[in-house]
């Protein structure tokens, strides 16, 4: 599931994007080669959507989103990432969610190159959050100094959307 189109994969203009509160102060770029120079890690997690369906036993491979914090950090009063991909989608994520040590950039999917319909080339896989907080097509992320709802969060859902605390709406809050 996605909201739009299926964009068309263009690999010579697509780049990926740290920006916001840096701790250097200025934006930084990846190509999609520099990512994949990264190490490569594999989870086996289960996909949680709002709506009720779940998927188990997803395989996913890619870099750790920690190493790119590592690469491009935070200043230190960052708690939370803007991340977006294309057409403009965004979601809210804390920093801590995204350094955990099983959230992915995904680049494969069952040890396959992930298709353009699952969200290649880039996924963001946060596998205890609800999937609406990884977007397929992802682009970067900029780091706040103050809470900014995403997408999905300024149309009444969650603004950490923990899968296992069912915490789907923003009422919950």
């Amino acid at each position: 599931m996605h909201y739009g189109p299926v964009p068309r994969r263009r690999p010579e203009r697509w780049s990926f994007t740290v920006g916001g509160a840096c701790e250097g102060g200025g934006e930084q770029g990846f190509s999609f080669a520099r990512l994949t120079e990264l190490p490569t890690h594999e989870v086996v997690a289960d996909m949680h959507c709002a709506s009720g369906w779940s998927a188990v036993d997803e395989r996913w491979s890619g870099p750790l989103a920690r190493d790119v914090v590592e690469l491009a950090p935070p200043r230190s009063d960052v708690e939370h990432v803007l991340v977006f991909a294309e057409y403009g989608y965004s979601a809210t994520v804390r920093l801590e969610d995204l350094m955990s040590a099983r959230t992915l950039l995904a680049t494969h999917h069952d040890g396959a190159s992930l298709s353009d319909e699952r969200g290649g080339p880039l996924r963001l896989i946060l596998p205890h959050l609800y999937t609406w907080k990884g977007p397929k097509w992802l682009r970067g992320w900029n780091y706040l100094t103050e809470v900014e709802r995403g997408f999905w969060e300024e149309r009444g859902y969650h603004l950490r959307g923990d899968a296992w605390r069912e915490e789907r709406y923003s009422y919950q809050e």
